[in-house]
């Protein structure tokens, strides 16, 4: 039996609005600590896509670098959508240049290829840009396809791709869909996110990655593995309730209440917005004991203009 740990749609990012870098930085590597653990019961590590959440600056492509220099099983990484430049190509051909990693367990793959695993099983690594030019490869029995496209969501995202081409194989792993599913009647599994990339409402929500315990081709079961991680949560409470920080979790808040309620709310970093019942007629804006920026702001927020931040910047700059 040969265990295979699946994982997909990481979304590396350091520098995201309204997450502090050093939470997120942290939590990647509370995420990758964990990987390497999982690694101890596992035969091989597939990655199929979506790795970076956009072109990586320096700190993100180090922050990736620092799990890939420590994985100790075969590790096959294909890049997704987030990966790529343009049709048919990915930022990922830089990671396959001379010396960019030493790892030898660290194979990436931005065009088709088949790899043999123990003599006994082939992958065939159909990356995003090969299926964006729909080069899909010839099926050869017995092969695990590892690719990663978008599925159908209902009601509104159609799939972009043609999922019947892929009916001959018999197991299918792939990235793009954030939650874990087996997708429709296909044998094709997305493993989903190992954490929330935005913000839920829901704090249940289960993330990670799927483990594969594999016989044969036709003898084969699939576990999910929540990882636990810290996640992204938004919360909605009135203007009389207290923005408390999470120990584990990082939450920000949604406030609701009547404008002369949200104008006595000071800014705070886990203020999300301002949520605004319909105002009574003789709702008035308390400006007490504000300066006047603050009587600015909260005057800009009570009739509902949207650019407040630059109007705000303006007048700084006129008020020097």
């Amino acid at each position: 039996m040969t265990r295979i740990l699946c994982s997909a749609d990481w979304h590396i990012i350091r520098d995201k609005k309204k997450i502090p870098e050093d939470w997120q930085v942290n939590r990647f590597n509370m995420f990758f600590d964990k990987m390497l653990e999982i690694e101890k019961t596992c035969d091989i590590h597939i990655l199929a896509g979506d790795i970076f959440d956009k072109a990586p600056t320096f700190g993100e492509v180090c922050l990736f670098n620092s799990y890939l220099n420590r994985v100790t099983i075969p590790t096959l990484i294909i890049p997704g959508n987030h990966e790529a430049t343009k049709k048919g190509e990915s930022f990922l051909e830089h990671y396959i240049e001379d010396n960019v990693i030493d790892n030898k367990n660290v194979y990436i793959f931005t065009k088709n290829a088949r790899f043999n695993f123990r003599h006994h099983m082939n992958f065939q690594l159909f990356p995003y840009g090969e299926m964006q030019k729909d080069n899909l490869p010839s099926y050869v029995e017995g092969d695990i396809l590892v690719t990663h496209i978008r599925g159908e969501v209902p009601p509104h995202v159609q799939p972009e791709y043609d999922f019947e081409k892929l009916r001959p194989w018999k197991l299918i792993l792939l990235g793009d869909l954030h939650n874990q599913h087996k997708y429709k009647d296909f044998p094709a599994y997305y493993p989903g996110s190992p954490m929330n990339v935005t913000f839920d409402r829901n704090e249940n929500r289960i993330y990670g990655v799927n483990i594969i315990d594999f016989g044969s081709i036709d003898n084969y079961s699939i576990t999910s593995l929540d990882l636990s991680l810290p996640k992204l949560i938004r919360k909605t409470i009135s203007s009389t309730d207290e923005l408390i920080a999470d120990d584990y979790n990082h939450v920000i808040y949604e406030v609701t209440g009547s404008l002369d309620e949200l104008s006595n709310i000071k800014q705070h970093d886990l203020l999300d917005k301002k949520i605004a019942h319909k105002p009574n007629e003789d709702s008035k804006i308390d400006l007490t004991n504000m300066s006047m920026i603050e009587e600015l702001n909260t005057y800009l927020e009570y009739n509902k203009i949207s650019d407040i931040k630059g109007v705000l910047s303006t007048f700084s700059e006129l008020n020097v």
